[in-house]
């Protein structure tokens, strides 16, 4: 039997009536939107002024929505800060079931869908890292859906053309959601040994060479975090497996070490100076990433703008470090202007020198004054 399009369709009675006899339409075939844009107002929501998505979880159906920004509200019961989840309480008339982006997404045309708009494209990112959100191929109706059907999704709206996927949602929606485990150290994935690492330039963080598909990987330690407690990691160690299982790429290191329980002891085997060891870790919970700041001084509650400026400092600096306050600009470490605009990446690279050779020198902006704060690191 021919495939129903929306423009024969146009009502949750038609949709119904397809699915009786096994027909799903599919949105991307149709003219009309307004089968999905029904459904789609009985599965979504506004509480406190955002739109909230009614997915299923485990058989349930929960609400979700996304902000860049902290929202704040009576009706938020679970947030990810991290990656900016919130997880309301009520309910909608209907849900939404939420599938993962595999090959079979990936062949389809879909939809973003909203109340009043529809914009047709494909993925174009899946989204596989811990705070890596989907992207489409096209800017998405504000507070969308993706799918190709109407009670079936793919993500839900977050900003311009990307969208939260299913991993993210599952994460979230279990006990592990907006709890992030860290040993103290952020990696790169090489196809190099660690011991011929080619040296990198600290002005391009992307300067070593990309593996090819055919070379092995190797999880190479990039930065440690110099402030985490008996941090027993080195640059360029090569991280091997993480209690007993293998690290295949740096997706599954991030996937690994974020689910890791916080106060619980890893034992991560390594190869150093082309020795095998393992090393016994404690688990701290995450700081830094996603929507946050990622400077290693997050510990303190030391938050910094674009601009490396200090906008809140809860717990003072160790050693003369504790000579910086609130309002102070960072404009160079060791004679060396900090990079803005990579992720931290170059303030986290000179921290980490400068802890390795014992002792900092810090320019900083200090109520329109320069001045100079030295200090040793350990």
């Amino acid at each position: 039997m021919k495939r129903f399009g929306f423009s024969l369709c146009a009502t949750l009675a038609c949709l119904r009536l397809a699915l009786l006899f096994g027909i799903v339409p599919s949105i991307v075939d149709a003219m009309s939107y307004q089968a999905c844009q029904q459904f789609y107002r009985q599965a979504t929501s506004v509480v406190d002024s955002k739109r909230v998505f009614s997915l299923q979880y485990n058989g349930k159906p929960y609400l979700l929505a996304y902000s860049k920004t902290p929202l704040s509200s009576s009706k938020i019961i679970k947030r990810d800060i991290f990656l900016g989840l919130y997880l309301f309480s009520g309910s909608t008339p209907l849900s939404y079931r939420i599938k993962p982006i595999d090959s079979y997404a990936n062949s389809l045309s879909l939809a973003g869908v909203s109340a009043t708009e529809a914009v047709n494209g494909v993925v174009v990112s899946g989204g596989r890292g811990i705070f890596d959100l989907a992207k489409f191929s096209k800017p998405l109706p504000k507070d969308s859906v993706i799918s190709n059907i109407c009670f079936q999704v793919y993500g839900f709206y977050a900003y311009d053309n990307y969208f939260v996927p299913k991993p993210l949602i599952d994460r979230f929606l279990s006990s592990k959601g907006g709890i992030y485990g860290d040993i103290g150290v952020r990696i790169i994935e090489s196809s190099q040994d660690s011991q011929n690492l080619a040296q990198k330039n600290p002005a391009n963080p992307k300067s070593t060479q990309s593996p090819t598909k055919s070379s092995p990987k190797s999880i190479i330690v990039e930065q440690i975090d110099i402030f985490f407690p008996n941090n027993p990691f080195l640059p360029r160690d090569k991280i091997v497996s993480i209690n007993g299982e293998s690290i295949k790429s740096s997706v599954d290191f991030e996937w690994k070490v974020a689910n890791l329980t916080p106060n619980s002891t890893a034992k991560v085997a390594i190869v150093r100076n082309g020795k095998a060891q393992t090393l016994e870790v404690k688990v701290l919970h995450r700081q830094g990433g996603g929507l946050l700041s990622d400077t290693f001084l997050e510990r303190f509650g030391v938050w910094l703008d674009g601009n490396l400026v200090i906008r809140s400092m809860k717990t003072p600096l160790p050693f003369n470090l504790s000579l910086l306050s609130e309002g102070d600009q960072l404009l160079w470490i060791d004679k060396t202007p900090i990079k803005r605009g990579d992720g931290f990446w170059h303030l986290r690279e000179l921290l980490m020198r400068a802890w390795l050779n014992g002792n900092i020198e810090l320019l900083i902006l200090h109520e329109g004054v320069e001045a100079f704060v030295r200090s040793q690191m350990r």
